[in-house]
């Protein structure tokens, strides 16, 4: 079973993956120190996956402990933005 957990979602994040960690593939050491943004942590068997985009709009996965992440940085990401509250006219 899994559990998403959003409140980390829009931080950014700086990922280090630990060399030679069988969790992660060639994507993940691409991707490694390329700052990025959280978009949900999914807990999976009792660790913390990260969903991490990055400017490309890549998606890499990565373990919530090998993340720098800002909490200082604004929350949310493109998802969250309504389209149509954009293109609103105002009065």
């Amino acid at each position: 079973m899994h559990r998403h957990r959003t409140p980390l979602r829009g931080v950014r994040a700086i990922p280090h993956p630990k060399a030679g960690d069988a969790n992660y593939t060639a994507v993940n050491y691409e991707y490694a120190g390329r700052e990025g943004h959280i978009h949900e942590v999914v807990e999976i068997g009792g660790r913390s996956l990260a969903k991490v985009g990055f400017a490309d709009r890549k998606i890499v996965y990565y373990l919530l402990d090998d993340l720098e992440l800002d909490d200082r940085a604004k929350r949310g990401t493109f998802h969250d933005a309504d389209p149509l509250d954009e293109a609103a006219p105002t009065a």
